[in-house]
């Protein structure tokens, strides 16, 4: 009975573990439906896993201990233990939910991000009631180390409970039909989006001091030009969803590379895990097989793009290259002038140049066009070649350094011409991130390390140019973050502003009487089932 009653301990702590990560699953995971039945038995499959796998690991060491330093011979005298390893585990649980309450803070809507705080709390608590059992207990005589371990198990059950009631606030009203009111001047105030992949900040402003980007030198000094701030991520796919669509992941659904669908998932498309291994590697054991593993769609997810805005209001946009879920889609491209060619002397990074030229002389051609879209992806494709892989800029006399520079260059020329090719449009340029975003901790090891690292803060920012009619320049203006590009966009072409995104519009982007002559509307969603347009005065 003894050995029966101390493995029973060990396995109880192991389904404990199971049983709060049980919950977790769903507290990181809003947007799937949950109901007593589906979360009674995911914990009872957790439970079981996790206690079975744990107990007898743990049941396993006490053997060898007992080999190794007790000569076989296990002391026969009754003591109190094993519901240490039950409070152990209420610990480890309640360690692991606040590290996600500190790195999700953008990957939940904030009212579920409140909900898994106050779990976190709740469970904290109810790991320190067991840790106050267990000191009992440790004096305990074994009829009463029973009936402690007995009321440690009824307060799990009851915080388990209380875990349940809080999922209640995760549920979500859809819209079937909203109005658009866009105004006369929709329509009026043309706009180009040029997104330049990984181009840092401290990169334009060294480069513009070098004389190397005389467009951005003279748009910092003439025009709104910003940090842009990046949010953590595991895979830059969420950061150029956001981009796109003023939204942050939790809105758009990317928060990696893949999502997931399992038997714990219901049968609605719409309902898949979109797990991210922080703190517990959810992606390895988080996921209860058969699992189905579905790439991350860009390049917007589940949120509407701007340029599907714009045609939901009738107004006319093109999108001429945009990142996508697969390799880099083949592009035409331009010859090099002949000066320009003999500056690279990679055949790559030549075919890049070239692919960048085409997109951007394409841009060129946007009379017609409300809105037009161009991404320079061949940068970020010679900063593979060339090995970068740091947010530092390599001297100008090492080879790399010049290669990068002379590249850039050739986007400043190119951003310029395309600018002085469409003066009466709004120049929106833009990074959402240096060469490398910045990391969200997806282990206990890594969550430490960030805490002591001491990284410069802005190390890691892309950034935001904006020019043309409107646009005027702020000393030491605030950074931007990547979800205000499209509030501002929306602003800058009369256009109203979806209340669900998570931007903001940049105001002091724009002289005082461009704001004067732009009435500030919205509308409730752009994403509703049905959309109807109403111009202001017809």
């Amino acid at each position: 009975m003894p050995l029966r009653w101390a493995y029973l301990k060990r396995v109880v702590a192991g389904a404990i573990f199971g049983l709060y990560m049980g919950h977790l699953l769903y507290f990181l995971n809003p947007q799937v439906d949950i109901t007593p039945l589906r979360l009674a038995m995911v914990t009872l499959v957790y439970g079981l896993i996790c206690g079975v796998v744990f107990g007898s690991a743990l049941w396993g060491f006490r053997l060898l201990r007992v080999r190794l330093l007790e000569h076989g011979q296990p002391d026969t005298n009754w003591r109190a233990h094993g519901f240490g390893f039950v409070v152990l585990a209420a610990f480890i649980a309640a360690a692991v939910y606040w590290i996600h309450v500190d790195v999700l803070r953008i990957y939940l809507p904030i009212a579920a991000w409140r909900v898994l705080a106050k779990a976190t709390n709740l469970i904290t608590v109810t790991a320190f009631l067991l840790l106050i059992l267990w000191i009992a207990e440790r004096n305990a005589d074994r009829r009463r180390a029973r009936i402690i371990f007995g009321a440690g198990i009824l307060l799990i059950a009851v915080s388990s409970f209380f875990l349940y009631q809080r999922r209640e606030s995760y549920r979500v009203e859809k819209r079937n039909v909203v109005v658009a009111d866009i105004g006369t001047i929709a329509g009026k105030r043309p706009v180009i989006l040029v997104a330049v992949r990984n181009l840092p900040y401290d990169w334009i402003v060294t480069m513009s001091g070098e004389g190397v980007l005389p467009f951005f030198e003279r748009g910092a000094r003439e025009s709104y030009f910003t940090r842009l701030e990046p949010f953590p991520t595991t895979s830059s796919r969420a950061l150029w969803a956001s981009l796109a669509t003023g939204k942050l992941p939790y809105r758009h659904g990317i928060t990696g590379r893949f999502s997931y669908r399992t038997p714990l998932n219901g049968r609605d498309p719409s309902e898949r895990f979109l797990l991210l291994p922080s703190g517990v590697g959810f992606r390895t054991w988080g996921l209860i097989p058969p699992v189905k593993r579905i790439s991350s769609t860009l390049p917007s997810g589940d949120a509407l793009p701007i340029w599907s805005l714009f045609s939901r209001l009738g107004l006319h946009a093109r999108v001429i290259t945009w990142p996508a879920t697969g390799p880099r889609a083949q592009q035409p491209s331009s010859p090099l002038p002949p000066g320009v060619a003999q500056r690279f002397t990679s055949a790559k990074v030549r075919a890049h140049l070239a692919a960048d030229i085409a997109a951007l002389h394409s841009g060129m051609q946007s009379g017609a066009d409300d809105l037009t879209v161009v991404t320079v992806e061949g940068f970020a494709e010679t900063q593979r070649e060339l090995d970068v892989w740091s947010n530092e800029l390599r001297s100008s006399s090492s080879r790399r350094g010049e290669t990068l520079r002379a590249y850039a260059q050739q986007i400043d020329r190119l951003i310029g011409e395309l600018a002085q090719a469409n003066r009466e449009h709004m120049i929106v340029v833009c990074s959402p991130t240096a060469v490398s975003s910045p990391a969200l901790p997806d282990t206990p090891w890594s969550f430490v390390l960030q805490g002591l690292r001491n990284r410069d803060p802005g190390a890691d920012d892309g950034f935001l140019l904006i020019a043309g009619p409107g646009a005027m320049k702020r000393p030491n203006p605030s950074p931007a973050f990547v979800a205000d590009v499209v509030p501002t966009l929306l602003f800058a072409a009369g256009l109203p502003v979806g209340r669900d995104m998570d931007g903001r519009i940049i105001s002091e982007a724009f002289a005082d009487e461009f704001l004067l002559r732009t009435t500030l509307s919205a509308i409730q969603t752009y994403e509703a089932e049905q959309l109807v347009v109403r111009r202001r005065g017809t």
